[in-house]
């Protein structure tokens, strides 16, 4: 067991070293301190909640010129690309675990 807790630590620090983790840490932080950015994601993070609640059209419409918005902000576009990276990582691990277990316990 202690071999696979240093093993998965590894396959976790390896993300974590990788250059686009680092850039997404970088961005988030740039990104905290520009209040304008952060009042746009926290504005659609709050329509989002109302949207969920009772599908308005109009929320709906308000979410997605914000939306719109947000796209057009250079640091935020990096920062997405990078975190879609940095997912596909963690979902390449995940899936690879997935598939190592399922052989090894469908024999």
């Amino acid at each position: 067991m202690e071999n696979v807790n240093k093993s998965l630590a590894e396959v976790i620090q390896c993300i974590q070293k990788s250059i686009e983790y680092q850039t997404c840490i970088s961005l988030k932080e740039k990104m905290a301190d520009n209040e304008e950015l952060s009042a746009k994601i926290n504005k659609i993070k709050s329509l989002q909640k109302q949207y969920v609640k009772n599908q308005s059209s109009s929320i709906k419409k308000e979410l997605d010129e914000l939306e719109e918005q947000l796209k057009m902000i250079p640091i935020y576009t990096v920062y997405l690309q990078n975190l879609e990276i940095v997912n596909e990582k963690i979902d390449f691990v995940k899936d690879s675990l997935n598939d190592y277990f399922y052989s090894l316990l469908n024999l």
